[in-house]
């Protein structure tokens, strides 16, 4: 038996799948026969079938009855499953490699993986291409395709039956004891998955052990894959059936199984195998957005399928050698952020055979929310599938708050390079860390190592567009609003007690006046300064200012005036405006804005004249400030 430990593996899982090594091992296994006395066993793939002894389900009724609770949908070699996503020939070859190279290190500690990995990151192909690589080798014991559109394999309800099914048909003394078992209970797929694992998996794979010699039951098909496990309904089901496996399968040291787990890093394998989860130690844990780049890749697939696509084309462009340009699969390249769905969206768009490739993919490039076509539905699809189910669960718990503004909120302090944590809780009154909490259910779309880190460029797209995202759309304006009344709200009392909060200084000095006092700013926040009557104008105006000159203290002690000066100037262009919008009569508040605009104005010369001493002007000219709206 393979002994059981707790400590991580520290191996790397580097062997090419058809290796000499993997030949070897593939040929030791296949030549032995798990009934060495039996006649007329055909072995082809992993299953194992007695010709004497095998009967049909219908003089079989505890076989039939499995099967009728069997998602064959869920197979990885299923019909309905017809031309799956898998990986393309020379891509993903380091993963692949790892992935292998741990289902078939029978003598590593962990006996599960997880693969975790950004929405549209390619685990279900990679999962598809491990299937039939662990098929070929006559290794693979069982697999589950979760989809949440099927209805069939949407939830755990099938997964055991499906799992026992795979295994009888691998083994018929297997097959003989799953059959016993739903024969002895009928009622059995209506137990707790713990009693459905114990008797239709565990039981009869520890019958089968006490049956046959040590190396016959090594040769028993060991590989198990779940894919997607992130589409099962309902998240506490998907930790049930994690801390199933773990409870039936990872902690008997009788049976052989080696499983692999692919999924989005949402709450349940999440939680799971984060520091503290009890899966930490016991899995060997793949980060596929994290651990690989596969930009490589997607320019080889582009490269591949686009011409090959320009060759079965009728358009004489399409079979130029000069098609597709260079430049624009580097653009695509760009684009897709790492993420193979952007790239296997933009080939199944071009591939259209009733339209020129050409045209196609020009359309893509170019493409415009007016257009007819629709190049990015599915990922429009997806996208809202994922923000729309967050959106509920996250306002299930929190009825009296609104998700999507929370979430652009959220964006607006990330993309600002603001200190998220602390300025969040103060614009909007939450509790500590209610940051977090908002994206739980966006982890496949972005995370947070200190900012919002997007793992598709697309997405971001896809929020900005009302076109696109439809009911999920929310206006910068409307976003721009709630963060400015939140600064004032929180800076009144402040004002009044002359205290100082230095954060919300930065945000106004910042947020407010650096992103939104500029030119081509929303009018929204210079709208609300000039709103009400003198004395609330004149309160918020001096607001402002008194944020100005707490930033001007800080910048003193910082040094950091290149960013400051930028400030200063959209300042002074926001006092510019609000003289020319402000009526004559408002003598009072012209005055005070006079007076804010002329001090601020020789402020200003002094630190150009200073910045002028330090650097020359090209040295300025260089210093650019978009990365700090990108917070990247």
């Amino acid at each position: 038996m393979i002994p059981k430990g707790k400590a991580k593996s520290s191996k790397s899982y580097s062997r090419r799948p058809g290796s000499k090594e993997h030949k070897d091992t593939t040929k030791a296994e296949t030549s032995l026969n798990f009934f060495p006395n039996a006649s007329h066993w055909v072995v082809n793939g992993g299953m194992h079938i007695n010709a004497h002894q095998s009967r049909s389900s219908s003089n079989d009724p505890g076989w039939e009855r499995l099967i009728q609770n069997t998602a064959t949908n869920a197979l990885h070699d299923s019909e309905h499953r017809f031309d799956p996503p898998k990986c393309d020939e020379d891509t993903r070859v380091e993963v692949t490699e790892e992935l292998t190279g741990w289902i078939q290190d029978r003598e590593s500690p962990q006996q599960l993986l997880c693969m975790t990995g950004a929405a549209g990151s390619g685990k279900s192909a990679l999962q598809q291409t491990v299937a039939e690589w662990c098929s070929g080798k006559g290794i693979l014991a069982s697999t589950f395709f979760f989809s949440s559109t099927d209805t069939t394999r949407n939830t755990v309800s099938a997964v055991i039956p499906t799992i026992a099914y795979q295994l009888g048909s691998n083994n018929f003394t297997v097959r003989e004891a799953i059959s016993a078992a739903v024969t002895k209970d009928p009622l059995i797929f209506k137990k707790s998955l713990k009693t459905q694992m114990n008797k239709l998996i565990v039981e009869p794979i520890e019958d089968l052990s006490r049956a046959i010699s040590a190396p016959e039951f090594a040769a028993v098909p060991y590989a198990i894959l779940i894919d997607g496990l992130d589409e099962c309904a309902d998240e506490q089901r998907q930790a049930e059936l994690l801390s199933i496996m773990d409870d039936c399968l990872l902690q008997n040291d009788a049976l052989p199984f080696r499983v692999f787990i692919a999924s989005r890093p949402e709450w349940a394998i999440r939680s799971a195998l984060e520091d503290t989860g009890y899966l930490h130690q016991k899995a060997y844990h793949v980060q596929l957005s994290d651990q690989y780049d596969a930009t490589g890749d997607i320019r080889r697939v582009l490269w591949r399928r686009l011409r090959d696509i320009g060759r079965r084309s009728n358009d004489p462009r399409a079979r130029s050698p000069s098609w597709p340009l260079e430049a624009d699969i580097e653009t695509l390249v760009v684009n897709a952020s790492g993420q193979f769905i952007y790239a296997a969206t933009v080939i199944k768009f071009v591939s259209e055979r009733r339209s020129s490739p050409v045209d196609r993919l020009r359309a893509v490039l170019t493409w415009t929310p007016e257009d007819r076509a629709q190049p990015f539905a599915s990922l429009d699809l997806l996208y809202s599938n994922i923000v729309s189910a967050a959106k509920d669960a996250y306002e299930a718990a929190h009825p009296e708050r609104d998700f999507l503004l929370l979430f652009s909120i959220l964006r607006l302090l990330s993309d600002n390079s603001f200190e998220v944590s602390r300025s969040f809780q103060e614009i909007t009154s939450l509790e500590d860390n209610a940051h977090l909490c908002l994206i739980s259910d966006l982890q496949s779309l972005v995370t947070m190592p200190g900012f919002l880190r997007y793992y598709h460029k697309s997405f971001t797209d896809f929020l900005d567009d009302a076109r696109r995202s439809k009911t999920l759309f929310v206006p910068e304006s409307r976003t721009i609003e709630f963060v400015t009344v939140s600064c004032f709200r929180v800076l009144d009392p402040i004002m009044d007690r002359n205290e100082a909060t230095p954060s919300i200084w930065v945000i106004v000095s910042d947020l407010l006046v650096l992103y939104f006092g500029g030119p081509s700013s929303p009018s929204s926040f210079l709208d609300f300064l000039l709103e009400g009557n003198n004395v609330e104008k004149l309160k918020k105006w001096k607001t402002v200012e008194h944020s100005m000159q707490e930033r001007r203290e800080e910048e003193a002690e910082e040094e950091d005036f290149p960013v400051f000066v930028k400030i200063i100037e959209n300042w002074m262009n926001l006092l510019s405006h609000a003289l020319l919008d402000t009526n004559s009569y408002d003598q009072e508040f012209r005055q005070v804005l006079q007076g804010f605009h002329d001090e601020w104005n020789q402020i200003f010369s002094q630190a150009q004249d200073f910045l002028a001493d330090m650097w020359d002007d090209s040295d300025y000219e260089d210093y650019e400030f978009e990365d700090e709206r990108s917070g990247q």
